[in-house]
């Protein structure tokens, strides 16, 4: 197979597996933390976000040009790891914020992160939960208002309100110091943001692509400051060698409105899965997990499963072979080579907003 048609093998199967995904798993989508910010509103490169109201013995914002000229850029929480697995393994995210919620404030990065993820995923049942006198009666009126969604799915919508319920009836944040606009997820991403964790910066970096390519009318300096802002996010975030920062940044590239080698990214995202990333369906956070649920693919389904079923054996042996060069350019350090292979391609991006 040609090198094109490998990119659009790849292409359609990032985008076969997303709608399917998205179908059957409407529930779950409802959930996903909100969209970027509104196309109107930019993150200059060269002022501050607003840091009002923030918490005792927060960050101060740095600029993303300051955050490529210091050590913040190779920050990392001490716990990452245990906050990630504390995270996935949670069936009560009012609880796990109580927990994450002292070392978010004593800036631990990683921490705001999850906060954000608990807010942005239990955010539907806190609109819809937050003023239920039933709470129990309301989800099965709910469940029954699905009869022709398959039975896991409404085992899922259960699970999933009910980790979430905690959150629409007691606020984990009334003890913090008051604030315009409280303590929302932006708030928390924020903190994560200014406090060096690489998922966030990897998450900057993809918001600041995505208002390139959803606002119309954008001027060219407009532009110039959101490329600076992706680029030193993205630049940040894989130079942390953060496994999952690194995959996020992979699945960032592996989008073909930034990139004109998508199957660059892919490379990236596998190389993340043997380097500790956790690829298999078993994590809640790879959107392929609705598959292993519904019984749509084996038990063992993993990143690199999809893409041998998508590419074949011999092309995904060539992105198999790219992506050990990848690994071993992250075990040796060698940032610059692993940049090489995330060039964001400004002009297949001006090429989507002008179609």
């Amino acid at each position: 197979m040609s090198k094109s048609r490998m990119q659009g093998s790849a292409r359609l199967w990032l985008a076969t597996a997303a709608g399917v995904l998205a179908a059957a798993t409407l529930f779950a989508v409802m959930m996903l933390r909100n969209a970027p910010e509104p196309a109107q509103t930019f993150r200059p490169a060269a002022t501050s976000p607003t840091t009002s109201g923030a918490i005792p013995g927060a960050a101060s914002s740095p600029m993303a040009e300051e955050r490529q000229g210091t050590n913040q850029s190779t920050a990392k929480s001490t716990s990452s790891t245990a906050w990630t697995t504390r995270f996935r393994a949670s069936e009560d995210y009012l609880q796990f914020v109580k927990d994450a919620l002292p070392a978010a404030i004593n800036n631990d990065g990683r921490a705001a992160w999850y906060i954000a993820e608990a807010l942005g995923k239990c955010a539907f049942v806190m609109r819809s939960y937050r003023n239920s006198a039933d709470p129990e009666a309301q989800l099965m009126q709910q469940l029954a208002g699905m009869p022709k969604a398959p039975q896991w799915a409404r085992d899922n919508v259960a699970h999933s309100t009910h980790r979430c319920l905690g959150l629409a009836q007691d606020d984990p944040f009334r003890d913090l110091p008051a604030r315009d606009g409280g303590y929302p997820l932006k708030y928390w991403e924020q903190q994560a943001l200014e406090n060096g964790d690489a998922l966030a910066q990897a998450q900057a970096a993809a918001t600041a692509l995505s208002l390139v390519a959803l606002t119309q009318n954008m001027s060219q300096d407009e532009k110039a400051a959101q490329y600076k802002i992706a680029e030193t996010d993205l630049r940040s975030a894989v130079v942390s060698g953060d496994p999952d920062a690194l995959y996020l940044a992979g699945m960032l590239l592996a989008d073909p409105r930034y990139s004109s080698d998508t199957l660059n990214g892919v490379a990236v995202a596998l190389a993340a899965c043997d380097l500790g990333r956790d690829c298999s369906a078993n994590n809640p956070e790879n959107s392929f997990s609705a598959c292993r649920v519904s019984g749509a693919c084996p038990a063992d389904a993993d990143f690199a499963y999809f893409l041998q079923q998508s590419l074949g054996p011999d092309d995904y042996a060539k992105v198999y072979a790219h992506a050990q060069q990848v690994k071993q350019s992250v075990q040796a350090g060698d940032w610059d080579a692993v940049m090489a292979v995330l060039t964001i391609d400004k002009a297949a991006l001006t090429a989507h907003v002008r179609s």
